[in-house]
């Protein structure tokens, strides 16, 4: 009875009876966390962005959110951290071969270097 009437009265102490069928009703789970957060989506708001929202493991402490869930959940970024690729480095090669290592000794300077006298 007393954990009835705390899923009823108190959201500080995880989710609610009406979380907890509204999340059944509208709610996808998109990831877990190494919290065991689990990370929902919904439909669409008014500015045309899908609802975001978390269900926490313990007592409701937006603390416990890890950064990449945190980018995730605030817009930040649109693809959850669960669904990101674990090969990246074929990606950052590209990019930085595109940055110059080395002086070409063929072009001149455009301008003479200022010296205090």
């Amino acid at each position: 009875m007393k954990r009835l009437l705390k899923e009823i009265f108190t959201w500080w102490n995880g989710n609610t009876i009406n979380t907890r069928f509204f999340t059944w009703r509208h709610g996808t789970p998109v990831g877990k966390d190494q919290f065991n957060n689990i990370y929902y989506e919904g439909s669409c708001d008014r500015e045309g962005n899908q609802r975001r929202w978390v269900i926490y493991k313990n007592y409701s402490d937006s603390s416990q959110i890890p950064p990449d869930w945190h980018g995730w959940i605030h817009y930040r970024i649109n693809i959850p951290p669960s669904y990101k690729s674990k090969n990246t480095t074929s990606i950052n090669k590209k990019i930085t071969r595109l940055v110059q290592t080395e002086k070409d000794s063929s072009k001149k300077d455009n301008y003479d270097a200022w010296i205090p006298e």
